[in-house]
């Protein structure tokens, strides 16, 4: 599991500086081994990429400096292991203040904290330990002095470095707690000189940005949210740190304003462990794991449903058939089931009264043989469902049913709020079986254990996309129990989350690309589903221009005068020359006289390339092209970005290329906007009857099941006066794509400045 000097050497672009794996790294991965939580590939794994993302940062023998990084994960991934080996990793290499900025809510942030105790062992009985843990300082509290004294230690050089603890900070992402922790490190400003510091942001893109980025831009203003403001004083005041964003949805820091100080300045991702179940098994076409909830039923009252709406039935007898499984498997973990209908806490009475009522009813029917055998008849469509994704290992249902009493009698429905007794944390090891029903606290970062069935009513909303995804509680570590997990949601939904597939896979192979390279310099670029917008619009300070990648694909400007006729002359004629060289030309009324029709007399006929690799038309010519407008360059990014999709998952595929007129000049008029008039050339003559046809048309050269390619030489009727050859409006090199239906994507482009 050791990281070696080599490995971090051979990592391109290089880091700014290559950290060293000492004894606590080398212990805590040890303790993580010997725990059982994750095999020594895993391991390795997360320690080369903590010493990936802390060579990114600034340099702790560097006498000062500031950074920020962004580091994206998957939902329920991992972060956590994450970023307490990075801490680790961080004592090893010299720094001595870790600032874990965790949970907008106090039961988040416990569960963040607990989790970077456990994980580094830190306890308050071991002065030997490298750690000491500083809770939400502020002056008028007793931790203000221990960090104090703390900090003097790293200033002494009387101390050997083992006698200088690294400080690990834990606060609440809270304007007036962020405040405190400023207050409490500008009074030890002086003593902070020369000490390196991580800032760890979990969830990073949740609270901490500016809400008034998307109005300052229109107002011209400078208004600053309350976390934000503290977010900057926090970086203002620390002489040597890195600010690290960690998030599994990294879209609102990548589109605030890239003056922005908290706008990253490198990306890293992180790779989850083998046995992670995400949106790729979960939602995949076909995929047996996600059902439809119907819309009658999500919007289900009492007063509309007495009884449980059929649809949460059928998740329960799910669920319970999975807890029977287990009760009979007698394994010492968590099964659990979480019913998430609304961030407002009132249908959360209902559906707990719909459960309990459900549980108490079978319940009772148990012990009478009549009612327990048409009860166990009840759930055969359940276990059907169950054997599809199970198989030969689910046991049948009347072995199950020998533990339903026993699982009836266990399962817990709980109520998950921020409020009231919903407030109480969890205490997973009282029960194995828990039903869960919540709202917004059941959102982002939380962790429900041993979670199989979620039932999730809840509407789609103003569909941010990055929303969205933190609301999948239901990702994780499932491979050895998959079989048995489930996801009801709205039919909207499911294609929001299907599309977010696509979406997220897309933004990491980016990120991936730019590695080591200044984000900032990263033209932003997404594919989203319709309905869905990357984040919230009032963080945003990039604004960003749509296309829609269906049917034709063109420039519009002609370019006439501009240095981008000649260079794409030069593209052109080298294109034709590659074509010519590898592939087959082809008069294309030949290969298909029904399809191709032409049968003009005095026209130049179209030739055709079949087959040709798309690869080679990105390189050679799209990849090439130069635009004279910002239209057409975003025109020509959103081909590449489909095109890459397309290589992405096939490679090796093939379009046809057609030179229309064989590359013979057509003439053209422009608009006053100087864009082409009647791009394509229509039927000859313009009738249905296909028997009267000479010719086809421009946009029936095309393939319905692959990408075709038009290339065509246009001239320009600018005057009264036909062009010259060698004029600047002959000439003009003109390309145009078509994508099939299975291409169609919405990109999303940042705008040109």
């Amino acid at each position: 599991m050791t990281i070696t000097i080599e490995e971090l050497r051979s990592i391109e672009p290089g880091l700014r500086w290559e950290p060293c794996q000492r004894e606590v790294t080398e212990e805590f991965l040890r303790r993580k081994a010997l725990a059982g939580e994750a095999d020594e590939e895993a391991l390795h794994t997360v320690a080369y990429e903590a010493h990936r993302i802390l060579g990114r940062c600034v340099p702790p023998m560097e006498p000062a400096g500031s950074g920020t990084g962004l580091v994206v994960g998957y939902v329920q991934s991992g972060k956590t292991l994450s970023f307490t080996t990075l801490t680790a990793l961080a004592r090893d290499n010299g720094y001595g203040l870790v600032i874990l900025i965790a949970g907008t809510i106090d039961n988040l942030k416990s569960q963040s904290q607990e989790r970077l105790k456990q994980d580094l062992g830190v306890s308050p009985d071991n002065p030997g330990q490298p750690w000491v843990l500083i809770d939400n300082p502020a002056r008028d509290n007793s931790e203000f002095e221990a960090l104090r004294g703390l900090l003097q230690r790293w200033r002494s050089p009387a101390l050997s470095p083992r006698k200088k603890k690294t400080i690990l900070v834990t606060v609440l992402k809270q304007h007036q707690r962020l405040a405190n922790l400023v207050e409490c490190l500008s009074a030890l400003s002086a003593i902070l000189q020369g000490i390196p510091c991580l800032v760890i942001d979990d969830e990073a893109d949740q609270a901490s940005l500016n809400n008034f980025a998307a109005k300052n831009q229109k107002t011209r203003q400078n208004a600053l949210s309350a976390n934000y403001r503290e977010v900057l004083n926090l970086k203002a005041v620390l002489p040597h740190h890195t600010y690290l964003q960690y998030t599994a949805t990294p879209q609102a820091p990548l589109l605030i304003g890239l003056t922005d100080i908290l706008s990253p300045d490198f990306a890293e991702t992180l790779t989850p462990g083998r046995g992670y179940t995400g949106g790729q098994t979960l939602f995949q076409p076909g995929a047996p794991y996600a059902k439809v909830i119907p819309d009658a039923e999500a919007v289900a009252t009492a007063a509309s449903h007495p009884a449980a709406p059929p649809s949460l039935v059928s998740a329960l007898k799910v669920y319970l058939l999975g807890a029977c499984a287990h009760a009979l498997a007698e394994q010492n973990s968590n099964r659990s089931m979480m019913v998430h209908p609304s961030q407002q806490t009132a249908p959360h009475t209902q559906y707990i009264a719909w459960l309990t009522q459900l549980i108490g009813e079978w319940r009772s029917r148990l012990p009478v043989r009549a009612l327990r055998d048409a009860l166990m008849a009840e759930f055969t469509d359940a276990h059907v469902d169950l054997q599809r994704t199970v198989g030969e290992a689910l046991p049948s249902l009347s072995d199950l049913f020998t533990k339903m009493d026993e699982v009836l009698h266990i399962v817990r429905v709980r109520e998950v709020n921020s409020t009231g007794k919903g407030a109480a944390a969890i205490r997973w090891g009282d029960n194995e079986y828990w039903i869960l029903v919540g709202g917004q606290k059941l959102d982002r970062g939380y962790t429900v254990k041993g979670l199989t069935v979620t039932y999730m009513p809840r509407p789609l909303g103003v569909g941010n996309a990055d929303n969205i995804q933190q609301r999948a509680r239901f990702y994780g570590y499932k491979a050895s129990y998959l079989g048995y997990c489930r996801v009801y949601v709205r039919q909207d939904v499911k294609t929001a989350f299907e599309g977010y597939v696509e979406h997220e896979s897309f933004i990491r192979s980016e990120l991936e690309s730019s590695r080591g390279q200044p984000l900032k310099e990263w033209r932003r670029r997404f594919i989203l589903a319709d309905r869905l917008q990357p984040t919230r619009r009032s963080v945003m300070g990039i604004k960003l221009d749509e296309v829609t990648t269906a049917e034709w694909l063109f420039p519009g400007a002609a370019h006439v005068g501009k240095p981008a006729v000649a260079h794409n002359r030069i593209v052109f004629d080298r294109f034709l020359q590659h074509l010519r060289t590898r592939y087959v030309e082809l008069a294309a009324h030949e290969v298909d006289p029904e399809r191709y029709l032409d049968k003009r007399a005095n026209s130049s006929r179209n030739k055709l390339f079949e087959a040709v690799s798309v690869a080679d038309v990105c390189a050679h010519l799209i990849d090439e092209m130069q635009f004279g407008t910002v239209e057409d360059a975003t025109e020509r990014m959103a081909i590449s970005v489909a095109l890459g999709r397309l290589l992405a998952g096939a490679p090796d595929a093939t379009c046809d290329v057609f030179l229309v007129g064989d590359m013979v000049e057509q003439g053209r008029s422009l608009t006053k906007r100087g864009t082409i008039n009647q791009v394509f050339s229509g039927k000859s003559p313009n009738t249905s009857d296909r028997a009267n046809l000479k010719y086809c048309g421009d946009r029936e050269l095309r393939s319905d099941n692959r990408v075709t390619v038009h290339l065509r030489k246009f001239h320009f009727l600018i005057s009264k006066v036909p062009p010259q050859s060698g004029d600047a409006s002959s000439d003009v090199p003109w390309f145009a794509i078509h994508l099939p239906d299975e291409l169609k994507r919405r990109i999303l482009l940042q705008a040109a400045a």
